[in-house]
């Protein structure tokens, strides 16, 4: 337990999700977080500061990452994680919330929308699209997919993070990276692995599914009728400029903030960032609380 947030568990299709329930005031509207592949909930931290006064935020461990259940390979796409999302959000009594999806938290908020349109007040897409996977997707699986030998320290973790994530990262300090890195291990026989199950990227990153990802994910998108804002890292090789210009024609109120010097991901604690989501969030009128009429 956090002063201001309180670690919570419930068990939904099978397996117990683990999330950070930033308590807000008695009226605060939802603000689900979702992180990306590899990543844990802790990424949101810096969001959940910025925001929880005014939001109730909730911050999820995927299955298969941070402190939730590991499951089934054939269980690590799409269609499941969006089922686990609104399952939680059932669980908890939340009809409608505001999102903020970084990468494959960004995909599932689209399959969701692939068949319920109702469920986002607003949406916020960290460095993700609905195009299929790209060069930047292949070295973050060279990296961190297999079954590779623990990390003697913390350190070594660390070196991997920086260069799979590169050029960016390498102008933060490296304390920076290892305080964040630090909520991604656990500790084992010989040294650290990280927490997330290696073999979700191989069951998001291949097989013949693509192409229908493809399709329900861009059926998702055009679906989705709230505000939405898409983070662009500068250098990102994730979402390309052209993945962007498609975007904005499928959607023209789509509202894009390229965040400078970073690439894929963008940490949500740059200047630009914080700036971007305070703003979006902020100007956008809170739905009361769980889904109820909108209030204006």
């Amino acid at each position: 337990m956090n002063a201001q947030y309180v670690d919570r568990f419930l068990s939904v299709n099978g397996v117990n999700l683990h999330f950070q329930d930033w308590v807000g005031t008695d009226q605060s509207a939802p603000l689900l977080m979702v992180h990306g592949v590899t990543q844990q909930s802790h990424v949101f931290d810096p969001v959940a500061r910025l925001l929880h006064q005014r939001y109730h935020c909730i911050a999820l461990d995927l299955r298969g990452h941070g402190d939730s259940d590991r499951a089934e390979p054939a269980s690590y796409q799409y269609t499941v994680y969006a089922a686990d999302v609104v399952a939680l959000l059932d669980e908890l009594g939340i009809k409608k919330t505001h999102y903020l999806g970084t990468s494959l938290g960004g995909r599932i908020a689209m399959t969701i929308a692939a068949s319920q349109t109702d469920r986002f007040s607003s949406l916020a897409l960290n460095d993700i699209s609905p195009q299929p996977a790209s060069p930047g997707t292949a070295r973050i699986v060279d990296v961190f997919g297999g079954d590779k030998p623990p990390f003697p320290t913390v350190e070594a973790y660390v070196e991997q993070v920086v260069f799979a994530y590169r050029p960016w990262l390498r102008a933060m300090p490296v304390e920076a990276v290892a305080k964040s890195a630090r909520w991604s291990l656990r500790e084992v026989a010989g040294g650290f692995r990280p927490k997330f199950d290696p073999r979700v990227l191989g069951r998001l990153t291949g097989g013949d599914s693509a192409s229908l990802d493809k399709d329900m994910l861009w059926r998702g998108f055009r679906n989705i009728a709230c505000p939405i804002l898409l983070l662009r890292g500068e250098q990102s090789d994730i979402v390309s400029t052209e993945s962007v210009r498609l975007m904005q024609t499928a959607r023209p109120q789509l509202q894009v903030v390229e965040i400078p010097g970073v690439g894929h991901v963008p940490a949500l604690n740059e200047p630009a960032s914080q700036k971007a989501l305070e703003h979006f969030f902020l100007s956008t009128p809170p739905n009361s609380r769980y889904g109820e009429d909108d209030q204006t």
